[in-house]
């Protein structure tokens, strides 16, 4: 059945849908022109309204969205339809049909009272919340929890944090239902920041064919068109890791995953960074969305806690035994 459709019709179809989000008045609006073209339940069972595709059909999806600077938790929508099927269809049926705008709050527990690093939490009707013990709940804004302004990185998806005022949130994953929505949320994260980066890549490249100085184009110039090469092999790397790690890559899925989740966070800002330099002074002004790119895929690398997981991926690959290269790690040592 999968084998007859092609994700890059579904890439096609979420480059219309974004575009014309930019005309709707709100969040709520746009979910509903996301729902309608059926990308916000993509994932999701059929028993929910969705479609029960792999993931790889909506890794072109967030990638579109990424590089379309989408004013909508698409990552989150996406993640929640899928992974609330089994234990609350109703709600599940809601986010996929657009009816329901829900997010998840990425940093924090619950047991602590605050949370936080939740996108687009302020218009959410719905916040999914780590708990102590692994698992999940929900958490309503306005009844159990107070909305508050996050770290403002992402100006077009701005997220926020939430004081949890109510009792305890009901779980509603377990932890190993967590673990699998963060491994696709990896994916996706990945996938949204090579868009973001392309797009930046795209405009660079534009720019510096179209603009020019001292009677030449810049793309005239030798060392500009060495930096343009190096940050298109950039992302053509992380394009090529993703469709590695959907695959069944030797090393493992979980690292191969991991790995190009935090590949795409560093190699995403360092092309957007790129684009800005080449742009000169206009790379830092709101005519150029440059910095609006480089905004956002720092807050998917605060959401993806990518900083602590280049530590624990090392330790993965140093001490695990699953890895290809475990035996040449153990003769090194």
């Amino acid at each position: 059945m999968h084998d007859e459709l092609d994700p890059k019709e579904f890439e096609d179809t979420a480059r219309a849908v974004i575009e014309t989000c930019r005309t709707a008045t709100d969040t709520a609006a746009r979910g509903v022109h996301l729902a309608e073209a059926g990308l916000l339940g993509v994932l999701a069972a059929e028993a929910v309204g969705g479609l029960d595709l792999p993931i790889r059909f909506a890794v072109p999806i967030v990638s579109a969205a990424g590089g379309g600077l989408l004013a909508y938790p698409l990552i989150e929508a996406i993640l929640l339809a899928r992974h609330l099927a089994p234990v609350d269809p109703d709600l599940a049926s809601a986010i996929a049909g657009g009816q329901t705008v829900a997010t998840i709050a990425w940093t924090g527990s619950a047991g602590n009272g605050v949370v936080g690093g939740a996108p687009m939490g302020g218009d959410a009707a719905q916040v999914l919340v780590f708990l102590a013990g692994g698992g999940a709940g929900l958490v309503q804004p306005g009844a159990g929890a107070v909305a508050q302004p996050g770290s403002a990185l992402d100006i077009d998806a701005p997220d926020c944090a939430l004081s949890l005022t109510g009792p305890a949130p009901r779980p509603v994953l377990d932890a190993a239902q967590v673990a699998a929505l963060r491994a696709d949320a990896a994916l996706l994260r990945a996938a949204f920041v090579m868009g973001s980066a392309a797009q930046c890549l795209t405009l660079a490249t534009e720019y510096a064919q179209d603009r020019v100085q001292f009677g030449k184009p810049l793309s005239a110039y030798q060392v500009l068109r060495h930096r343009l090469s190096r940050d298109a092999l950039a992302v053509e790397t992380l394009r090529t890791g993703l469709t590695r790690a959907l695959t069944d890559p030797a090393e493992g899925a979980a690292i191969a995953r991991e790995a190009v989740w935090l590949s795409a966070a560093q190699i995403g800002p360092n092309v957007a960074e790129s684009a800005i330099q080449l742009f000169g002074g206009m790379g830092f002004t709101w005519e150029v969305p440059l910095h609006r790119h480089l905004r956002q895929m720092h807050a998917q690398a605060s959401y993806g806690a990518a900083i602590a997981g280049v530590d624990a991926l090392a330790q993965a690959l140093l001490t695990g035994s699953e890895n290809e290269w475990y035996g040449d790690l153990v003769n090194a040592g």
